[in-house]
């Protein structure tokens, strides 16, 4: 009779289930040490990009009550007139610019990793068949001398070259209770197009946004709008599509308070963007929403590209070893249509979400990409197409 030595075979399974657990222990300490390296050679870069002091993005208890925010934002320009209205009311207080050089936005700030998980159950969203993004009648063309048919919004002067740097506008920030932190600029003629930015996992989002803070200022020293939407840390990105869908009608709202420092000055161009999970759920968002005019994912977890009708930018790290392109980002650039303008690029970064990452490429591209198709402002166009992007149907003639 055959004898089988059940306690032999346990403890050869035990140690077995030791050593494998130890391999994975010693693995995921160098990958720490690892990012940890790369977080601080971003730092570095960033201010070799900006010029700047470590600087918080901004004041704030992530959207939560009523607080003061300061006013963080461009280049040290000489302001043109103030157009940035009365104080919010409504419980929103802002603390005005008091001139003098101004802040770059926040190179410095470090970020965690995300964590790479996704629920599986996200349902697959509804695609609206239009090709096009939407208008109504609330959308205001701007000056129109920056594009053929004047349905355009031009801020700025003429684009020389892809640029990470801020703007000529100054700009504050205010928090706004149940949606995020917005930040708009004070010295440039409305009407503006705004954007929603969604933070990755464990980002909360808010003005203590340490994943994706450096966007608000940024994008609004160059004439645009912007909200980093509060979110929950573990939100999948589902969950994050619909904070950033809420976050677009926030801004609606915004546009017919008249206690709002935007009251009449949005011009119902609306944009999603995000990082890690937030960049998925900028996907999301764009495939339950064909009136958005365009989507830039950042370094994106879990994205959707089929169907989708607004214009998308996808934006990869060369070294991001959790939501590489490969497995994430170019299968939904694929899964576009022809018809959609897209466009991916790899930045030489880590797992990072900020406009400086990638020695500021990252910043380069989201905002070129941003005033294309969100502002339709077409002398950045042939700047968009300068760069070296990985793969694109955006043609140089419109």
């Amino acid at each position: 009779m055959k004898v089988i030595n059940y306690r032999g075979k346990a403890d050869r399974l035990f140690n077995r289930g030791v050593m494998k657990y130890r391999r994975f222990a010693a693995t995921a300490l160098i990958g720490g040490f690892v990012f940890a390296v790369a977080c601080v050679e971003e730092s570095k870069n960033a201010d070799a990009v900006t010029g700047s002091d470590s600087a918080v993005p901004a004041l704030g208890s992530g959207g939560s009550g009523d607080v003061q925010i300061v006013e963080t934002g461009g280049t040290s320009k000489a302001p043109k007139q103030n157009t940035g209205g009365a104080g919010g009311a409504g419980g929103t207080s802002v603390t005005r610019e008091t001139g003098g050089a101004k802040a770059e936005p926040d190179a410095t700030v470090l970020e965690p990793l995300d964590s790479g998980l996704d629920d599986g159950n996200a349902p697959e969203p509804t695609v609206d068949a239009a090709t096009e993004p939407q208008t109504d009648s609330t959308i205001q063309t701007g000056s129109g001398t920056c594009c053929p048919d004047g349905n355009c919004l031009c801020h700025g002067p003429d684009p020389t070259e892809l640029t990470s740097t801020s703007g000529p506008f100054h700009s504050e920030s205010y928090s706004l209770a149940g949606a995020g932190c917005v930040f708009y600029p004070t010295d440039a003629e409305p009407p503006f197009a705004a954007v929603a930015v969604a933070d990755g996992f464990m980002g909360a989002g808010g003005c203590m946004s340490f994943q994706t803070g450096q966007w608000g200022p940024f994008y609004a020293s160059w004439g645009i709008v912007a909200m980093i939407v509060n979110t929950g840390a573990a939100d999948v990105p589902q969950m994050r599509a619909s904070a950033l869908l809420r976050g677009v009608e926030a801004f609606k709202a915004e546009n017919e308070n008249s206690g709002s420092p935007l009251f009449g000055k949005l011009a119902g161009r609306y944009s999603t963007s995000g990082f890690s999970m937030g960049g998925g759920g900028t996907t999301i968002a764009s495939s339950q929403d064909s009136t958005l005019f365009s989507s830039v994912a950042i370094m994106p977890w879990a994205p959707t590209g089929n169907g989708l009708t607004v214009p998308t930018l996808f934006i990869c790290g060369s070294m991001d070893a959790l939501a590489g392109c490969a497995m994430m980002g170019t299968p939904a650039y694929n899964a576009m249509p022809e018809t959609t303008p897209k466009m991916q690029v790899t930045i030489a970064s880590p797992h990072m979400g900020q406009p400086s990452s990638g020695m500021g490429v990252s910043g380069q591209y989201g905002l070129a990409f941003q005033k294309v198709f969100l502002e339709g402002d077409e002398r950045w166009r042939p700047i968009l197409l300068s760069g070296n992007h990985d793969m694109t149907n955006i043609e140089l003639q419109p």
